[in-house]
């Protein structure tokens, strides 16, 4: 797994955390959720529920969630996305 460290380190390098003006206040709107992607994702890889090119279009799927491309939710342990402005029938990842 990614160490919360350097996944965070590579949000803030693409833009996805940012700092106020005055650098009082972090804006991290998709952070957490996206970490928690990654977690899901590794672990399903360990488990064998993922293959590696499976993860890498979950890795995919995060990037486009990240630059505001689709949204992303779980139900139960299934990762979901929907394309904003098109369809509004969720997808099972994947």
């Amino acid at each position: 797994m990614i160490p919360r460290e350097v996944f965070l380190d590579h949000l803030w390098e693409r833009g996805a955390i940012s700092l106020s003006e005055d650098e009082s206040i972090v804006y991290a709107d998709k952070a957490f959720f996206a970490y928690r992607v990654a977690v899901w994702a590794f672990d399903n890889l360990k488990s064998g529920k993922l293959s590696e090119e499976d993860l890498g279009r979950y890795w995919g799927i995060l990037s486009r969630y990240l630059e505001g491309n689709l949204d992303l939710k779980f139900s139960g342990d299934v990762l979901y996305y929907v394309e904003p402005e098109g369809e509004q029938e969720e997808v099972e990842g994947c």
